[in-house]
C-alpha cells in the first residue's frame, strides 16, 4: 500500500474549506444563503374561522345559524324585503331558496346574496319570477 503525504499548503486549504463550510452550518445555511433560516408560513385568521366553518363543518346547529344569516342579508337587501323568500340549509353549507320574486333581477340578487354569507358553500336556486 502507497501512503498519502499532502503539502503543508495543502493540509492548510483542505483545512480553511472545511472551516469555512462548518462555519455556515451554524448559521443556518451556507455562507452565501442558499439555505433559507426563516420561511414564512401564512397563518389564517382563526377569530373568523366559527362563521367560515360554522354549517360547513357538518352540524345541524351550524346550518341553522348559516340559515339565519342568510335570512339576515335577504332581508338587508331592500328590494328582497318582504318578499317570503323560504331559506332551508343542509349540513355541508348547502343553502336551498325557494319561493315567487318580482322579477328575474331580484332572482338573481337574491343568489349573490345568499353566495356572500359566511359558510355558505352551495345555493340551489328553487326559485320563481315571471
Amino acid at each position: 500500500m502507497r501512503s498519502l503525504t499532502l503539502s503543508r499548503p495543502a493540509l492548510l486549504l483542505a483545512g480553511a474549506s472545511a472551516l469555512s463550510l462548518l462555519a455556515g452550518c451554524g448559521t443556518g445555511g451556507t455562507s452565501w444563503g442558499a439555505t433559507p433560516s426563516r420561511i414564512e408560513i401564512p397563518v389564517p385568521d382563526l377569530r373568523k374561522a366559527p362563521e367560515v366553518w360554522d354549517g360547513a363543518s357538518g352540524s345541524t346547529a351550524g346550518a341553522q345559524r348559516v340559515a339565519e344569516r342568510v335570512r339576515a342579508a335577504l332581508a338587508a337587501q331592500p328590494a328582497l324585503a318582504g318578499s317570503g323568500l323560504s331559506v332551508d340549509t343542509y349540513e355541508g353549507g348547502v343553502v336551498i331558496l325557494s319561493g315567487q320574486l318580482a322579477n328575474p333581477a331580484d332572482r338573481a340578487l337574491a343568489v349573490q346574496t345568499a353566495r356572500g354569507v359566511a359558510g355558505v358553500r352551495d345555493v340551489v336556486d328553487r326559485m320563481s319570477a315571471p
